[in-house]
């Protein structure tokens, strides 16, 4: 993903709040399941220099059998800078709605203010880089799936909804469609629903209240305008039951 300003200033932030945490001499792994010589790399070389070889493996597994909080601090902001900026995070790293889900297990709604508005600062300004990304030609943009990510670590997603609604920019329109239209949709069986959506039902059913409000169906209108050869009647209705 090519960075924004706003990005790349909330990534800033991450760097400049949490550099109250400093690198533990020993960030306590789960040593059946990894080994001294796999702690070491974290101490190999500064933060901001620390790559997918030495972090893949403390990313995968911070917060459940590797280290804690404070540990984890320290590491978050190279953690999410890889992560919107290596070509293929998903493969190279975790799924998007795993490696925002740490965020929920280390309970970040009670850190500390600061770091809580520098948290909430990242998550909108990569939403809006998603946002922002034009669908690639003959594919599509799953929406769905960051929209997901992001519920793995907000209990309440209005904000970003209502961030999707004010965008005015013709991606976020598109990405509506996409995530509305698009086959992709419907690849976790015949409702549709992200898997990682599971234990996060009170989200998934703000979306689903959300995505037939009229503002939805106004931005979606302005989507088929712009584009050749929008959907008949009958296939957004089916669309629709996709996701109710």
């Amino acid at each position: 993903m090519e960075l924004q300003a706003e990005l790349r200033a909330s990534i800033e932030s991450l760097y400049e709040t949490f550099s109250a945490y400093p690198l533990p001499r020993f960030t306590d792994p789960c040593l059946h399941c990894h080994t001294v010589e796999d702690e070491a790399k974290l101490h190999s070389m500064p933060l901001r220099d620390l790559g997918v070889a030495e972090l893949r493996d403390y990313i995968a597994d911070a917060l459940l059998v590797w280290g804690g909080v404070t540990d984890f601090k320290h590491f978050l902001p190279r953690i999410y800078e890889l992560y919107v900026t290596v070509p293929d995070p998903a493969m190279e790293l975790l799924d998007p709605e795993m490696i925002l889900s740490k965020f929920r297990y280390g309970q970040w709604r009670t850190w500390p203010l600061p770091e809580q508005l520098a948290v909430e600062a990242f998550l909108h300004a990569l939403w809006g880089e998603i946002l922002g990304t034009p669908p690639p030609a003959d594919c599509f943009t799953d929406v769905e799936s960051w929209l997901c990510a992001i519920a793995q670590a907000e209990d309440d997603l209005t904000p970003y909804l209502n961030q999707w609604i004010n965008d005015q920019r013709l991606s976020a329109s598109f990405a509506l469609s996409s995530m509305l239209l698009s086959s992709a949709v419907a690849r976790s069986g015949s409702t549709g629903r992200n898997a990682f959506w599971e234990d996060r039902g009170e989200q998934y059913a703000q979306v689903q209240h959300w995505i037939k409000t009229p503002a939805v169906f106004e931005k979606l209108e302005r989507a088929h305008a712009a584009s050749h050869g929008a959907p008949s009647e009958s296939e957004f209705e089916a669309a629709m039951q996709i996701l109710i």
